[in-house]
């Protein structure tokens, strides 16, 4: 496998590169338009391969506890086979805490030998020499959750250091924590001069209260402001963010800030073998669609959680949460609208449903 990929999509409308050593990638349309889908199959995939976890932390959503169950190394390969022949370029490992699969490392090679990229989150219980070791073999990179009391994420940020290992920080971003993000931002220069990117994680009220889910205030604004000082790393937003960083849009790169891909480019599977558009449908009123029964392409090209998604991406007003404004708004080509799955956007201004 060469480190470096060039692939069309005659059929999509447009053509990738992607470094698999350094993690550069790029996607262009034919018509110098950025494409809104691949209709052969997802380029990213987000697996759960295990739903343990000994944190048990109120704010997680999919509420993962050591009781967790792992996805069988058998059904993970088998899964691994489908999206190599889908052209599945990356596999985003999660959880629970995934490097606590018994097989961890065992996913890591067979994931790497399927021409396939992979990465994890880790929250830093349970790393060791092994995985580390592995990690720099076969991963991309991989991302710490920052949680108090930080020890966990300062030895994994440490420990990356010495084995010359990418590794980013993911921070859940709530009324909760946004004051914590404000004083990482501005307070902790040398640790951020050690990682490659933050990359902040908009709070979905999935398995808690909702009363965490952030507001337009001062503090959100102060928060902005910090970002677009930071120097030492790169920043990165999930898309749940989006409907927020219009407010400072023009201050931002582009490559910091991307609109949703569920269902576009990317799709999630729970340990389970349930496949869906986006993680955080797990566990809420959707249903996904059953991997033992049907394949991740035919979920993908023809399942109707997938075609439902993309609907409500492509158009205003569509979206689970209507925004009045969508259809007449400059920012629209940016947003779209924002989260399609929680009521968590900056616009509110929601039609009578």
């Amino acid at each position: 496998m060469g480190d470096v990929l060039f692939r069309r999509y005659q059929e999509s409308g447009y053509i990738i590169f992607f470094d698999r050593k350094s993690g550069v990638f790029i996607r262009r349309g034919y018509s110098g338009n950025d494409p809104f889908c691949n209709l052969k199959g997802p380029e990213l995939l987000d697996i759960s391969i295990t739903n343990y976890c000994k944190r048990g932390c109120d704010f997680c959503y999919r509420a993962s506890n050591p009781l967790g169950q792992h996805m069988k190394l058998v059904e993970y390969c088998r899964l691994l086979e489908q999206a190599q022949q889908a052209g599945v370029l990356q596999i985003a490992l999660g959880g629970g805490n995934p490097n606590q699969h018994p097989n961890f490392i065992q996913i890591l090679e067979q994931t790497r030998k399927h021409s396939i990229i992979p990465s994890y989150t880790t929250n830093g219980q349970g790393m060791t020499e092994e995985i580390y070791r592995a990690t720099k073999e076969f991963c991309g990179a991989l991302a710490v959750s920052w949680y108090a009391p930080y020890l966990d994420a300062k030895k994994v940020i440490s420990e990356c250091k010495k084995y010359d290992i990418k590794v980013n920080i993911h921070f859940l971003l709530s009324k909760q924590t946004i004051k914590e993000a404000i004083r990482l931002l501005h307070e902790e220069t040398e640790l951020l001069q050690q990682i490659n990117a933050i990359i902040f994680l908009n709070y979905k009220p999935i398995h808690s209260t909702d009363d965490w889910c952030l507001t337009d205030d001062d503090n959100l604004q102060e928060f902005l402001d910090a970002v677009n000082q930071i120097k030492d790393c790169k920043i990165g937003f999930d898309s749940c963010m989006i409907s927020y960083l219009t407010i400072v849009e023009p201050k931002l790169i582009s490559e910091t800030v991307e609109f949703c891909e569920a269902a576009r480019f990317s799709a999630f599977i729970a340990e389970d073998s349930f496949m869906y558009p986006c993680s955080f449908m797990h566990d809420t009123e959707w249903y996904g669609i059953d991997l033992t029964k049907m394949t991740l392409q035919e979920a993908w090209q023809t399942g109707e959680l997938f075609l439902k998604m993309r609907n409500a991406l492509q158009t205003p007003g569509k979206q689970e949460y209507p925004i009045n404004d969508c259809g007449e708004c400059n920012q629209y080509p940016f947003c779209h609208g924002g989260c399609q799955i929680f009521n968590i956007n900056k616009c509110r201004k929601g039609k009578e449903r």
